[in-house]
């Protein structure tokens, strides 16, 4: 009932696991003539016939137990099971929490690493406040291409060892090279990570930033932090062209900015808007 072995769609490629079983069907199909959602449906142990068509169009959702069933329809290898259960659930989760925790599962598959190295190394720049300003301090005028540089200049203090394997990671990545003269410059590259790996990826560090500030408000003086706050009552429709000056705001601060290639000091500016109250039902 599985897919040839001359011909075989291969799980760790994918992050959306609804598209994955959608190009299992559609290849079980063609190298077996007589493969159909009825056919899969009874070797999985299911009543409904087309319940694999639901769950390929988003109408229906997996449980542990169909999941379960699944698994025996698809003749899945112990390897395959582990992932395809961390991508169902990555998929499926409402919450932020539930899907790190699982995407963080997927990470520890040992295919999942050999095919896809660089999103593991995306996972980790975005997990750690300091690689995004070590890749800013490569520049500076002064810095001597040590880890042991670095890491006197960084506030909060981390160790130089990190420091070095932040600079490996950063290279890794295509984010900062070495130019002629073997000094490290920035590069312009930016690494794609598709929406549901950004939504992970960002939001966690996102949360590291806010952690760092809470870290270093009461160590920084008055003259060397700039923090304000306010609560507005506004309108509804007044929201997103809040968003919108924002948005221009951040453009304006990175043209000004865009010309100090030789950074004396690294800052770190945030913005944060969200609602403190509920929409009201209608």
């Amino acid at each position: 009932m599985g897919i040839q072995k001359t011909e075989k769609i291969n799980i760790f490629e994918y992050r959306d696991y609804r598209l994955f079983l959608k190009d299992w069907y559609a290849l079980t199909k063609k190298t077996k003539a007589s493969f159909s959602f009825r056919a899969f449906a009874k070797k999985a142990g299911f009543k409904t016939s087309n319940f694999l068509m639901l769950v390929m169009n988003g109408k229906r959702n997996l449980t542990e137990q169909s999941l379960a069933k699944f698994i025996i329809g698809m003749d899945l290898n112990k390897q395959e099971t582990e992932f395809f259960r961390s991508l169902v659930f990555f998929n499926q989760s409402k919450s932020h929490e539930e899907k790190n925790q699982y995407y963080q599962q997927l990470l520890q598959s040992k295919k999942f690493g050999q095919l896809m190295p660089i999103e593991k190394k995306q996972y980790e720049y975005y997990s750690s406040w300091y690689h995004p300003v070590i890749r800013e301090l490569v520049c500076a005028k002064d810095f001597d291409g040590t880890p042991e540089w670095l890491s006197k200049r960084l506030y909060p203090t981390i160790k130089a060892s990190q420091c070095a394997k932040s600079i490996s990671l950063l290279s890794d990545l295509g984010f900062i090279e070495k130019d002629s003269n073997g000094k490290w410059q920035q590069t312009s590259s930016i690494v794609s990570t598709g929406p549901e790996l950004t939504s992970v990826v960002v939001h966690n560090y996102h949360k590291v930033i806010l952690d760092l500030t809470k870290a270093v408000m009461d160590k920084l003086t008055v003259k060397k932090r700039d923090v304000s706050t306010m609560t507005l009552g506004v309108k509804k429709e007044r929201i997103p062209e809040l968003r919108k000056k924002l948005r221009e705001f951040r453009q304006e601060i990175l043209k000004m900015v865009s010309n100090d290639t030789e950074p004396e000091q690294v800052v770190q500016l945030n913005l944060q808007l969200f609602n403190v109250t509920r929409e009201k039902e209608d």
